[in-house]
């Protein structure tokens, strides 16, 4: 589409009233935050009294079977069809809830309240400040606490009266629980951040982690890894990070160590946070699924032993990582193998509970329903009629 004809378009569509659609956005799509929102929307049964309209990344074929009212447009549209639906879209909808990409408004009477995706754990400061978030109404946050409220003023520069601590509607499935992962037996779920990006050389492959699992420095280790997990009776969910490079990794099939990837999930037909939500344990590190598991009162594994390294890269809003990130660290292969056969003799639960009330002022399953009456409340959202 040519910048005139975009130009006159804009101006065109700016005499047209807003409209009571809200825009959706996640990454991926219809999943995290956003995603447990659209569903509770469904359940209350939005769409029947508005127009949702999802926004698309990529360019694959959106699959998913999407009821009446409900339709989708591309963040990176091809041709003037695409392209006029998207400018259509993002001029004429009241409201837009975005939660990865950010999703800024266009006109004056929007409302838009970006659900991030995660609790400051790393931060890279030119992706984590209100500057490139661009003007937002409400900031969704899991505590209001002093801690986190100067982080986020301070260093991400958001102002105080955004910040909106109702808890993540992501998080409501981990409290609640999932029928359908109580077939699996017992599994753990190792949720690690990227440590070779898959848009890098090949040489980095050769790098600390070669397989993006901390500690697991060779093959050997993770037959051994395999055989632990088979004498404990139990499986590892190996959630790769989106960008992490899985060449190397692929290339061993180990029985009782599966790549949940986002093709696992759709095969075994649950969310991220629904098989999140039925593991015994967790192994991280700086993600943020740290303060989300917390939420269950299992045992967590941290994988902390290239802090120094890993951030040279990424900002941490905390002196002492330690003292604020409590768990069972694993600084070994040793431990590592301790860790996934027992991990229940390897948890402090006052400590793991203490956290977890530092990190959310709800620890229920309500966020979602909360964030859609406040909506409600504050800006006429959904009015039914």
């Amino acid at each position: 589409m040519g910048n005139i004809v975009k130009k006159f378009l804009t101006n065109l569509i700016r005499v047209l009233p807003l409209r009571n659609d809200i825009i959706l956005e996640s990454h991926p799509d219809f999943s995290d935050n956003t995603g447990a929102f659209y569903e509770y929307l469904l359940k209350q049964g939005t769409n029947d009294r508005m127009k949702i309209h999802w926004a698309i990344h990529g360019r694959e074929p959106v699959t998913k079977e999407l009821p009446q009212s409900v339709d989708t447009f591309r963040l990176d549209p091809k041709g003037f069809r695409e392209n006029w639906k998207r400018l259509k879209v993002l001029y004429i909808s009241r409201y837009i809830v975005d939660c990865n990409s950010f999703i800024k408004k266009r006109r004056k009477g929007q409302i838009r309240v970006h659900t991030s995706h995660g609790m400051p754990f790393k931060l890279l400061l030119s992706y984590s400040n209100y500057e490139v978030m661009g003007e937002m109404d409400r900031y969704l946050v899991t505590s209001g606490k002093e801690i986190w409220r100067e982080i986020h003023t301070k260093i991400i520069g958001l102002p105080e009266e955004k910040l909106l601590p109702l808890g993540f509607p992501r998080n409501d499935v981990l409290v609640r629980g999932c029928e359908k992962t109580k077939k699996w037996g017992n599994y753990i779920v190792w949720m690690p951040t990227y440590r070779q990006h898959r848009n890098r050389s090949a040489g980095e492959l050769k790098s600390k982690f070669p397989y993006g699992m901390p500690e697991v420095y060779t093959a050997e280790h993770l037959e051994t890894l395999n055989e632990a997990l088979e004498h404990a009776h139990k499986k590892l969910l190996f959630r790769p990070h989106p960008a992490q490079n899985l060449q190397l990794f692929e290339e061993r099939k180990m029985p009782f160590i599966e790549i949940a990837d986002d093709a696992w999930l759709r095969e075994h037909d649950v969310t991220l946070y629904e098989m999140v939500s039925g593991a015994e344990a967790l192994v991280t590190d700086y993600s943020t699924i740290y303060y989300d598991f917390l939420l269950t009162g299992r045992p967590v594994g941290l994988t902390m032993g290239d802090a120094e390294e890993f951030f040279e890269k990424f900002y941490c809003p905390f002196e002492n990582l330690r003292q604020q990130i409590k768990g069972f660290y694993i600084d070994s292969f040793e431990q590592l193998c301790a860790f996934v056969s027992e991990p229940e003799n390897h948890c402090n639960r006052k400590e793991l509970e203490e956290i977890k009330h530092l990190c959310h002022d709800y620890t229920d399953d309500g966020s979602a329903e909360r964030l859609y009456e406040f909506m409600q409340k504050e800006y006429g959202f959904d009015a039914k009629k």
